[in-house]
């Protein structure tokens, strides 16, 4: 599983392979750190980790548009981004003007979520895409109107086609 972070205002990358066991990570910052963790929720918002052989309590609350975080002292902000996820805040700073929402690999129209011009926020989910027997809901890159849907249910469509325009 590959993530994005943002503590405290910077930037992180998070590579996390589970198995049996320890899980593998990779976290990539300024720096890279790899090794083993095994993380367990001993209760509603905290967590047990080892992590190498440190051991340690990590407690979570939810807070706006993130996690704090609490252990050992320290208070951390957290976010976390999937990166396939065009739409968090770093991206819609960017977008001007219409944005194209293409199809990211080839599969099928499962349902349509929005009509022609509807309004829509950034994030809020326009189309949904089955491939490879996945389903994926591909959501609003800013927050405008849609204001063209080239996709129809049930069609089948390629990688990089054009489904739907927001402006």
């Amino acid at each position: 599983m590959k993530l994005r972070l943002d503590v405290d205002g910077q930037n992180y990358s998070l590579d996390w392979k589970s198995g049996n066991g320890p899980s593998e990570y990779t976290l990539s910052g300024d720096d890279t750190v790899a090794g083993t963790a095994s993380v367990l929720e001993v209760m509603p918002g905290v967590f047990s980790i080892l992590l190498g052989t440190r051991s340690f309590t990590v407690h979570l609350a939810p807070n706006g548009d993130g996690t704090e975080t609490f252990t050992a002292g320290q208070h951390h902000h957290i976010s976390i981004f999937d990166p396939r996820d065009r739409a968090d805040r770093r991206d819609q700073a960017g977008h001007t003007g219409p944005v194209e929402l293409r199809s990211q690999m080839p599969g099928k129209i499962i349902k349509i979520l929005v009509e022609l011009g509807a309004a829509v926020e950034a994030g809020q989910g326009l189309i949904v895409v089955e491939a490879m027997k996945m389903q994926n809901e591909l959501k609003a890159p800013k927050a405008g109107t849609v204001s063209k849907i080239n996709a129809i249910e049930g069609a089948t469509v390629a990688a990089g086609e054009s489904l739907v325009i927001v402006e």
